[in-house]
């Protein structure tokens, strides 16, 4: 027993030193004379310091005399307690692929160009951000810097990675994710784990996103997961486009009127890039962040107007489904405006500037102001500080401007808003008027 942990202590300390070298510049081929010393001390190495028994020291001793021997590391022991009580232990750079050796562990550096390699394969016919995200990680690995998106000593699931991002760049239409999993990973399941960190690389690369609020967190909700993968057609089920009101459109020769469906009508997604809008018979189109004001609004509302479910940001099958509906009004020449309505908080201000941004320059938010949170004050829900700083972040931001009066308000009072608990009006008014 006693050689089992004298082998345990012996990796500890071999473990220990290889790690704090491979963060080093040394390990870059900077830092000089510079030495890697692991420090003894009750925080590093508890059991040495363990006043009830001397076994543990004696063992730890042991495993690094042998460590010594082997001229893997040298000891420095304490003032007037050689051979009894170690100070620090420095390891010997001068016998490295030995120490690598005994562990059976690789470099670092080798894994590191190992998976340059692969990102450098991977980003050959992928889209341009995604041979962005390749060329970015293969030049810092090569420069020796780690990497927040990927696990270098776990080659299969960086690899998973990789093929991932690529097969995501070049999807044309939607696909459920567990069938996307399926395809591309052999498990359909196996998309699960990756599918946070898929989403970081995309709000980080994919030019529909950039600087709009996600990329500026190291972390992303669960639901904001979903939503991202969605921008890029992976949805958790095949998806319907809700709409209602005025709208008349043809498919393969086949004229619908949306009017004719009550309360609204689901377009399969598939239907988009093949149906042609015919008339708008609406005075204004909005959107919609949630299923349930949508519903609301649609059954209130008693306007010619043209109402579509987003589900939260609008993923590239609605993006191209509102630009159809965007040219048509534009080739008659009529000025039809386009709101959106959705929850007055972070994520709700985050959709709007995204759609503004990639698909709707003309676009009003509705119910998104000052007057609306005070209204409604008593359905208020506080958050939290880190909320807040999110929120403050926003503040910063030009694209945001619109919002800077309630994201103030919000911030002084410590509230958000959801759209549900607004009650639409049966008529339509102008963001800031309010009725009499």
């Amino acid at each position: 027993m006693a050689l089992v942990m004298a082998m345990d202590y012996e990796r500890y300390i071999l473990e220990t030193l290889l790690d704090k070298y491979e963060r080093s510049a040394l390990a870059r081929g900077k830092g000089g004379n510079r030495r890697i010393w692991f420090h003894f001390e009750p925080r590093t190495m508890p059991r040495y310091f363990d006043d009830t028994t001397v076994r543990y020291k004696e063992e730890i001793n042991g495993a690094a005399l042998a460590l010594e021997r082997r001229g893997l590391i040298e000891i420095r022991w304490v003032k007037f307690e050689e051979n009894n009580l170690i100070e620090k232990v420095a390891l010997n750079t001068d016998h490295l692929n030995e120490a690598y050796a005994r562990l059976k562990r690789r470099p670092r550096a080798e894994q590191f160009q190992e998976l340059a390699r692969l990102a450098r394969h991977y980003a050959r016919g992928a889209a341009p951000w995604a041979q962005e995200f390749f060329h970015t990680v293969a030049r810092r690995l090569e420069e020796g810097e780690s990497q927040p998106y990927l696990s270098p000593a776990d080659r299969e699931h960086s690899e998973q990675l990789f093929m991932v991002i690529r097969e995501i760049s070049l999807l044309q239409e939607e696909i459920p994710r567990r069938v996307f999993s399926l395809r591309v990973l052999g498990n359909s399941k196996a998309f699960n784990n990756l599918a946070p960190t898929v989403a970081r690389i995309v709000r980080d690369f994919h030019p529909d996103w950039g600087k709009d609020g996600g990329g500026k967190e190291t972390t992303l909700t669960a639901a904001e997961v979903n939503q991202v993968l969605a921008e890029v057609g992976v949805v958790d089920n095949p998806q319907h486009i809700f709409i209602s009101g005025g709208l008349e459109f043809a498919v393969e020769g086949r004229t619908l009127q949306v009017g004719d469906f009550s309360p609204d009508l689901g377009l399969p997604a598939e239907m988009v890039d093949r149906l042609t809008v015919k008339n708008v018979a609406a005075d204004y189109i909005i959107t919609i962040e949630n299923l349930t004001p949508f519903y609301q609004f649609v059954k209130t509302c008693r306007d010619k107007f043209l109402a579509i479910y987003l589900g939260g940001y609008h993923n590239t099958v609605r993006r191209r489904f509102l630009s159809k509906l965007r040219e048509y009004l534009a080739g008659t020449g009529r000025a039809v405006p386009f709101y959106h309505w959705g929850d007055i908080d972070y994520g709700g201000f985050s959709i709007f500037v995204h759609l503004h941004k990639r698909c709707l320059p003309g676009l009003k938010p509705l119910y998104m102001d000052v007057p609306t949170l005070e209204q409604y004050r008593r359905f208020t829900s506080p958050f939290t500080p880190a909320y807040g700083r999110r929120l403050r972040s926003l503040l910063e931001d030009p694209d945001y401007r619109l919002f800077h009066p309630v994201i103030q308000k919000m911030l002084q009072e410590g509230l958000r808003l959801e759209q549900e608990c607004v009650e639409p009006p049966s008529t339509l008014y102008e963001p800031g008027e309010r009725k009499v």
